[in-house]
């Protein structure tokens, strides 16, 4: 069974507590929560749940394309980025594939499901993850930029050059779930100059909506998906924190500037830490290894007595040995954690 991260819930219902007490740095969402103009949104949109939504979300998909130049038939709203990475796989029917691992445990499992025969590619642990130029002769290659759960990030001039590589008889997909935290421009400018790339967005981390499950997919080539997408995928409410969310640009703001200043911070303290491995990051979480499997035992189940949870990676394609992801949250939050990892 594949374990993700975002236990909160289970955890608190397991332990019998709030799941308000329990400090979850294994889901790498924004510390600072969703927008407050997206929860008034959800309020003043309650009474329109009795009604049924757009077969598809137009105001919304207007939203994004203004927001980001571009043409809003070229943009795929779903029911979350996961949701739609197993559509566009049942859509294109891949019988080969090129996985860039480590990589978010999904990836395989949606390849598996299609029949696709997966082959992958290794990053490297002393090259910091740092994704190669790869010889990629399979129908589909799939990245994840940041990485996920490495954290490392290919700018797009740099991975307009690795795209360059591939031929354009391979589908190029790469996961942007956390391109906002990295302050850094998007590929997606890009689909209109590459026909065979397709870019997938969320809005579960950086907006904070995991609950309303809420992502994007970008493509010269979505129109062409259309005709085989089931109606409704995306719910009144949904939308509506969506389009709440995108508006406020204070909010986006706030959370850059927290996020940038704790992972500056934190990187600064992980040399005073002996036994752990931390690796540099460009995303809102941190990849780190322990000296040993036992290590990583006790630390999580200290962790877990204390209602604190982080993810364990052992389970992760690409990760060998005792590793673990932990997201960058607010400084108090981050310093309980760091007290915990000094008396590893």
């Amino acid at each position: 069974m594949v374990m993700h991260g975002g236990r909160a819930l289970s955890f608190a219902r397991e332990h019998n507590v709030d799941y308000r007490e329990v400090l979850d740095f294994s889901a790498s969402i924004n510390p600072l929560g969703p927008s407050p103009k997206a929860i008034a949104a959800i309020k003043d949109g309650a009474d329109l749940v009795r009604v049924y939504p757009d077969e598809s979300p137009v105001h919304l998909i207007r939203c994004l394309s203004e927001r980001a130049h571009i043409p809003d038939d070229q943009f795929l709203i779903g029911n979350g980025a996961t949701e739609l990475l197993y559509f566009w796989l049942r859509s294109i029917r891949p019988r080969t594939a090129t996985l860039v691992v480590p990589t978010f445990v999904e990836y395989r499992r949606a390849l598996e499901s299609v029949g696709a025969a997966v082959r992958t590619v290794q990053l490297n642990a002393g090259d910091h993850f740092r994704l190669p130029p790869i010889v990629a002769d399979t129908d589909v290659v799939i990245v994840t930029n940041p990485n996920n759960p490495a954290g490392s990030y290919l700018p797009p001039e740099e991975m307009v050059d690795w795209i360059h590589r591939i031929p354009p008889s391979t589908q190029v997909f790469i996961d942007e779930a956390f391109v906002e935290f990295t302050a850094q421009p998007s590929i997606v400018r890009q689909i209109d100059r590459f026909p065979h790339l397709w870019v997938l967005r969320s809005m579960t981390k950086f907006y904070a909506l995991p609950g309303l499950r809420l992502g994007y997919l970008l493509g010269s080539r979505v129109p062409k998906l259309l005709s085989k997408r089931e109606p409704w995928q995306v719910n009144t409410l949904a939308e509506l924190a969506g389009i709440a969310s995108l508006d406020d640009r204070g909010h986006e703001e706030a959370t850059m500037q927290l996020i940038q200043r704790e992972r500056v911070w934190l990187w600064k303290q992980f040399p005073k830490i002996s036994g752990i491995r931390v690796f540099p990051s460009d995303a809102n979480f941190f990849l780190a290894c322990c000296a040993g499997e036992q290590a990583l035992d006790g630390f999580i189940q200290a962790l877990s007595a204390s209602k604190i949870l982080i993810r364990d990676c052992r389970a992760i394609e690409g990760l060998d040995g005792p590793y673990f992801r932990f997201a960058i949250r607010t400084r108090a939050e981050n310093t309980r954690l760091l007290d915990f990892m000094r008396e590893l």
